[in-house]
Order: C-alpha cells, then sequence, then structure tokens
C-alpha cells in the first residue's frame, strides 16, 4: 500500500513539474476511439501492420503565444494544430512509418522572445521532437527559429511575418505563411482597387495634392518592419507619409495617437497592432470621430482575432479594411473546409479564424513532411520540405491547405511564395472579400469615400462571423 502511495505521489509531482515549464504533451487518440487525451507525457500504441507489438511515436513540437498579449491568438493557432492531429491520427497516422501516431508537444512562448527561444531549445534538446513549428509573433519567431537551425531540426514558421526569417541562408528554417512584404503588396493593391472603382475620389484625391497616409504600428519587429515597407512603397508610388508612430504596446489609452491623427488628417490610415492594443486604437479612432476617406486598414494581427469582435461594437469596426492572412471565402468554397468550420464551432465556440487555419495547416505540412520521409530522420524531414509541393486543388482528401493558399511550394530560402491573404471590408458587420478576385464576394465593392455617418453606423450590423449574402 505505501508503495502505491508512494508512486501514486511521484506522478502527482511529475504532472506538476511539467505543468509548471509551460508544456503540454497532447496525443490524438487512433481511429478506433476518435477521442484526443491530454496529459503530461503520453504514448499511443496500436496492433501495427509489421506484427510488432508497438507503433511508433512521432513527435512535433509547437510554439505558440498561450498567456501574454497575444494569447487569443496563440490559443486558435493551438486549436487548429491539435485537430489537424487529431485528423491524422484518425486517418491512421504515418502511413509510410506503419502507421505512426503523432504526439503534439506544446509549449506557451509568453508572447516573449527570450521564454519562446527557450521552449525552442527545449523541444529540441529535452524532448526530441522531430519538427518544430511556431511561434505567431515575429519578435518570437525570429530568435526561436535561430535556435532550431543551430540544433538542425526543421522548422516551420507560422504567422511570423518578418521577412528576414527566411532571409539569412538558413537550412532549417521554412515559412508557410505571407512575409511582411506581401501583407504590404495586397494592401496597396486593395487600395488600388477601390481608387480603380472610384475615378471620382480618385481624382479628388489626386487634385488635393496626392494620397497621404498615418503609419500607426506595435514598435516590435512586426510593426516597424510592416511601417519601413509601406513607407518604400509608397514612396515610389509618390505618396506623402503625414505621420510615423511607433507606439510602445500595452497602452491602456490611445486618444494622443488618434489626436494626431486627426491633426495630420491623412486619406488613409494603416495599423498594425496585437488583439488588446488594436482594441484601444480601434475606440480612440472612434470616440474621437476620425474618418479618413478611403479607410483604416489593419495589417491583420489583433483584428483578425474574434476576442476583438467581442470587444469592440459593430460600429467601432464599421467600414474597416483588414488584411486578412487566408482565404476567408474557404468554408463557401470547399464542403471539406466548411465540415472543418463546423467542427471548430462544435469544440471552440468560434468559425475558423485566420490563425485557426494557419495553425492547422502547418500541422498538417509538418505531417506530410514525415509521411513523405517515411522516418523521423531529420535530415529526411527537410529533404521532404524542400521538395514539397501540394496545391490547393488536390486538398480535398489531405485537407492540407485550410488556409486557402493555391500552393504550398518553398524556394531557396525555405519562403512559400504562394502564401497570400485576402483584402476585406466589414459592411454592415459582415466579412466582404474584395481582393484577389479568387477570394472576393460575389456582388460587392468596396465603400469609400468611407461616410460620414457616426449618428447611425453599426446599427443594421449582423453578428460578426455572420455568412455574406451573396448577391
Amino acid at each position: 500500500m505505501k508503495t502505491r502511495k508512494l508512486l501514486r505521489l511521484l506522478t502527482l509531482v511529475i504532472v506538476m513539474m511539467l505543468m509548471a515549464t509551460g508544456c503540454v504533451s497532447q496525443t490524438a487518440a487512433p481511429a478506433a476511439t476518435q477521442a484526443p487525451t491530454e496529459q503530461a507525457a503520453t504514448e499511443a500504441t496500436t496492433e501495427p501492420a509489421t506484427g510488432s507489438t508497438e507503433v511508433p511515436v512521432v513527435k512535433i513540437g509547437f510554439v505558440w503565444p498561450l498567456t501574454g498579449g497575444s494569447a487569443t491568438i496563440g490559443q486558435q493557432h493551438s486549436d487548429g494544430a491539435l485537430a489537424a492531429i487529431e485528423e491524422a491520427n484518425a486517418n491512421g497516422g504515418i502511413l509510410s512509418m506503419g502507421g505512426a501516431q503523432i504526439e503534439a508537444v506544446v509549449y506557451d512562448s509568453e508572447t516573449s522572445p527570450d521564454v519562446g527561444s527557450s521552449r525552442v531549445e527545449t523541444l529540441c534538446t529535452k524532448d526530441n521532437v522531430d519538427i518544430v513549428v511556431g511561434c505567431y509573433n515575429s519578435a518570437v519567431t525570429f530568435p526561436a527559429s535561430e535556435v532550431a537551425q543551430r540544433y538542425s531540426t526543421p522548422f516551420i514558421s507560422m504567422g511570423g511575418v518578418k521577412n528576414e526569417i527566411t532571409e539569412r541562408g538558413y537550412e532549417w528554417v521554412f515559412r508557410v505563411n505571407n512575409k511582411a512584404s506581401y501583407d504590404v503588396a495586397e494592401m496597396l493593391k486593395g487600395i488600388d482597387l477601390c481608387l480603380t472603382t472610384y475615378p471620382d475620389v480618385a481624382a479628388d484625391i489626386e487634385s488635393d495634392g496626392g494620397l497621404t497616409y498615418a503609419l500607426v504600428y506595435e514598435s516590435t519587429d512586426w510593426g516597424s518592419d510592416n511601417a519601413r515597407i509601406w513607407k518604400e512603397e509608397a514612396d515610389k508610388r509618390g505618396w506623402t507619409c503625414v505621420l510615423d508612430e511607433p507606439v510602445t504596446s500595452g497602452q491602456s489609452d490611445m486618444s494622443p495617437q488618434a489626436l494626431k491623427i486627426k491633426k495630420a488628417n491623412p486619406d488613409v490610415i494603416n495599423f498594425s497592432f496585437y488583439t488588446n492594443d488594436a482594441i484601444v486604437f480601434t475606440k480612440a479612432l472612434y470616440a474621437n470621430k476620425i474618418n479618413p476617406r478611403l479607410g483604416v486598414w489593419s495589417v491583420g494581427g489583433g483584428s483578425q482575432d474574434a476576442a476583438f469582435y467581442q470587444a469592440c461594437s459593430p460600429a467601432e469596426y464599421e467600414y474597416s479594411f483588414v488584411q486578412e492572412d487566408w482565404n476567408v471565402s474557404m468554408p463557401y468554397l470547399y464542403d471539406w473546409a466548411a465540415k472543418i468550420s463546423e467542427d471548430c464551432y462544435a469544440k471552440n465556440g468560434y468559425y475558423i479564424t485566420s490563425f485557426y487555419a494557419q495553425g492547422w495547416t502547418a500541422a498538417k505540412v509538418a505531417i506530410a513532411a514525415i509521411e513523405a520521409a517515411g522516418t523521423t530522420d531529420k535530415e529526411a524531414i527537410k529533404t521532404a520540405l524542400q521538395n514539397f509541393d501540394v496545391k490547393l486543388e488536390d486538398c480535398a482528401d489531405s485537407h492540407i491547405i485550410l488556409t486557402g493558399y493555391p500552393r504550398i511550394k518553398f524556394d531557396e530560402n525555405g519562403q512559400n511564395t504562394y502564401a497570400s491573404g485576402t483584402i476585406i471590408q466589414y459592411q454592415n458587420g459582415v466579412q466582404i472579400g474584395l481582393s484577389p478576385l479568387t477570394a472576393a464576394t460575389p456582388g460587392y465593392t468596396p465603400i469609400i469615400p468611407i461616410p460620414d455617418d457616426f449618428a447611425t453606423r453599426g446599427s443594421n450590423s449582423k453578428p460578426w462571423g455572420t455568412k455574406p449574402d451573396v448577391k
């Protein structure tokens, strides 16, 4: 009896120590049970085709911001990644390895570069994972991917857009999603679409001396990189910057920034903030009745987060433009994506977002690379990623590209050059896809100049996440 008590006590202590490190190891159960298990350390075993009594376990490490300023975003990434692994295990695991089950080892970066880098080192040296995926924030992903490179472990960047993540000559680092220069190009094309659709507005801007813009952004890698690239590209177009305002994260009031914008009176505002700061900034703009004629344009981030729309009223985000990091029409274009979205809502209480789709897609790419390698040898997995080439049209069974990118294929730097997003505008509270045409909502055009209707704005809005009516 004493021995049993000691064993139970020892097990409890081990679990508590693992929880304190911020690690949760999760393995989706075999297809026979179709139910995920969550515990401090677990191995799934089934009877393999070879007759052996044990199936090998493939370990994929994840580092997401599960606490800190990007916690709600990181949780959506994690939800998507774990759901993708659950589906893969239910479908037989890694078939080229005799049905090896996939175990997710998940760590919290705490939205901190130092913590994130330390977590990746732990995954590589102590958890002995076969591949690492993370870390959303550019400021975390940049140093964390360097750690994976140092330990010769394949690293899939998902979320971090800082250009230099895949511009350092690292052979072990791959990025599935957009980089910052892609994001800016998409937004500028969206503005071009608005001006082409409404030539009278374009003529008015030209007669007033040309387009003016304001940049307001969080001061770490992501926001600074976006502002720098936007300014470079805008200069080429002859646009004029009337405000360049970096902001330290965690402001409780951004009225000072809003008043600077009001004084500068730009034609367009571009901002880059994570969730909490995006909420504070958006409320400050609305409270000060700031109404640029070409609107407020967000580089995704917090304005893609479901938590943002729970905190802001429809009136506060009506007419705003967002560079969404996925094809927002996926659930309407593909039955399999619609099914995943419904499952997401049933389990998590929200329909798939950019972040859920990103987490899912990154996990699926990691799984497909291991499947192609047929081994957990890291060199072989790296080679599989270097040769990776999957098209959206071929994903009806594999469900790999939930983000809706037309293709995933990495260049010599490890960047997926086919990564793309969608420019949307909120019209009556509903996401309306505008650009590119493959993601556009049929029958809709952008609304500019932005109406000066603060007294009634948002009064006819539908709940966030409502499917647009195709005209």
